[in-house]
């Protein structure tokens, strides 16, 4: 018994009315049942009796008007609501910020959450009944769908997403903050995925040139040669793979001299803001490779590219495509994430460039 509503029908001569005209009854088109209105702190108010007959419809609507009054005079939520609605709002919100790239990244794995396991389990549960039991049922609901206990990381994007929703309840007045339950993080540590030794990372990039020449002529060799020069600069300025080396921009680059030192500095953009690093040496080698390769930028000098502080990705083919464009992604088998030089696989390492899938194993 329970739905906001933005437009109320209007009254005629009629038209039931009761506690002095503050509620009134109607009925939609092509129904039988009477539906009770009336206006609380400033909002419109639709809730069906569930009674056919008017007199019935009468006392339902009186019981229904003072247990609203009720719930304002103790400060409980006039309005309540569905999980599973307020979880839509909320969902709506997130995807619309992400759509005009104002959002969060994380909003994508809040609203996978949504979709995968916050609405299947509390969907038709008001969010104002949602209490700590509840919470220890969807917990071990959740063990049991994942089929592992979950990692303290994991549980923590779980809860951001759960409190979003809370939020999101609390602002619209569909529950309080006092009803907004805590939540607790018992999930598994984190493990620190292995690193490459240094033999395995100089028989990578030993081994790399090689496999360059075996690629097909035109964009599969492109391909692989941007893979070798995408991984020596992450590899010597720790730059992070995925949203860091996606936004890095020729603008984003800068060369300044200090005690008679030249050095290469590179401004990126990741999960924890905008950070500046210091490459080390034979960098500005492999990004000259790369300008060497983009008709569009090939005759300048490197100096003058940098002065120009140009728009255009660094990781790029020559056709201008950027290779995040075609999925490139690195992740070792298993589908963990990799990174050269700081969390790889041991035995098998996976770079998936579009259409192209390279193992390169343990030599």
């Amino acid at each position: 018994m329970l739905n906001t509503v933005l437009i109320v029908p209007k009254l005629n001569p009629n038209t039931p009315t009761l506690m002095d005209g503050e509620v009134r009854l109607f009925k939609r088109k092509h129904s039988k049942v009477w539906q009770v209105a009336f206006t609380l702190d400033g909002r419109q108010v639709r809730v069906s009796s569930k009674k056919r007959i008017v007199k019935d419809a009468v006392q339902a609507a009186r019981e229904i008007y003072l247990d609203y009054r009720f719930r304002q005079k103790n400060g409980l939520p006039v309005i309540s609501k569905r999980f599973a609605d307020v979880a839509a709002l909320c969902r709506a919100t997130m995807k619309q910020q992400l759509d005009k790239c104002v959002g969060k990244k994380s909003f994508r794995d809040y609203i996978i959450v949504i979709d995968k396991y916050l609405v299947p389990f509390f969907g038709d549960i008001f969010v104002t009944s949602i209490d700590y039991e509840m919470l220890q049922k969807f917990a071990r609901w959740r063990e049991a769908k994942m089929g592992r206990e979950p990692r303290s990381s994991t549980l923590n994007t779980h809860n951001s997403a759960l409190n979003r929703i809370f939020d999101d309840a609390v602002a619209r007045g569909y529950m309080n903050k006092s009803q907004v339950p805590v939540l607790v993080n018992k999930g598994r540590d984190s493990v620190r995925r292995p690193d490459f030794t240094r033999e395995e990372y100089a028989t990578l990039i030993r081994k790399m040139p090689s496999w360059i020449d075996a690629g097909r002529e035109g964009k599969s060799r492109d391909m692989r040669h941007l893979l070798r020069d995408y991984i020596l600069i992450l590899a010597n300025t720790g730059m992070r793979h995925g949203t860091e080396a996606e936004n890095l921009c020729w603008k984003h680059i800068s060369l300044f001299e200090d005690k008679g030192l030249k050095y290469l500095e590179m401004s990126v953009t990741g999960k924890t803001g905008r950070r500046d690093i210091i490459c080390r040496a034979g960098t500005i080698n492999y990004l000259k490779r790369i300008q060497s390769r983009c008709p569009d930028i090939a005759d300048m000098s490197f100096e003058q590219l940098i002065k120009a502080r140009l728009e255009q990705p660094v990781f790029r083919l020559p056709d201008g495509i950027t290779p995040f464009q075609h999925e490139m992604r690195a992740a070792p088998a298993g589908r963990r994430q990799a990174q050269p030089g700081v969390a790889t696989g041991h035995n098998v390492l996976a770079w998936q460039l579009g259409y192209v899938e390279v193992f390169i194993k343990k030599w």
